[in-house]
């Protein structure tokens, strides 16, 4: 679930976790398999695990694990967009400071863009970039550039997005 909070997915811990749950259900299997051709009734735990994955996978469909992550962490984000200077220019990136820790986000840069804030996360989105933006008044054509390719923006509310860039 973790691995899904994040602005992208971060595949490491993602493809840990499903190599776990393949181990799991193969022991789950077994297990089942060994109870019932020993002629026992069924264990009480059996129902645990398939329900336990029907929860997650819900979870994960609805996006739950970033909402509740970002609704945690959205207040920081706020009190650090509020304390950063003005920006230099209005026509570029221009690079700010920003805590390595906001909220529980390790971020690992940011830039005033024309109409914000944008924020890197360090998990990123396996080979591409990940974070948070902070655009009031919505993105803009002009925040895909050179080394912000493509980026996508979805909405999470009050004039912040998610978002992933290429490169």
């Amino acid at each position: 679930m973790w691995a899904f909070s994040g602005p992208g997915v971060a595949m490491l811990p993602a493809a840990t976790a499903v190599a776990v749950l393949g181990v799991a259900v193969v022991l789950w299997t077994v297990g089942a398999q060994l109870s019932h051709s020993a002629g026992r009734t069924w264990p009480w735990w059996l129902p645990v695990a398939p329900t336990m994955a029907v929860v997650v996978l819900a979870l994960l469909v609805t996006g739950l694990p970033l909402r509740a992550r970002w609704a945690l962490s959205r207040d920081a984000f706020a009190a650090v967009v509020t304390r950063l200077p003005e920006p230099a220019t209005t026509t570029g990136f221009d690079r700010v400071p920003v805590p390595a820790m906001v909220g529980s986000y390790r971020i690992t840069t940011a830039y005033r863009v024309p109409g914000g804030v944008v924020l890197y996360e360090a998990n990123g989105a396996f080979f591409d970039d990940a974070g948070f933006a902070y655009l009031p008044d919505g993105p803009t054509p002009s925040l895909g550039n050179g080394s912000f390719e493509s980026p996508v923006f979805r909405p999470l509310g009050g004039g912040w997005y998610r978002w992933t860039a290429s490169w």
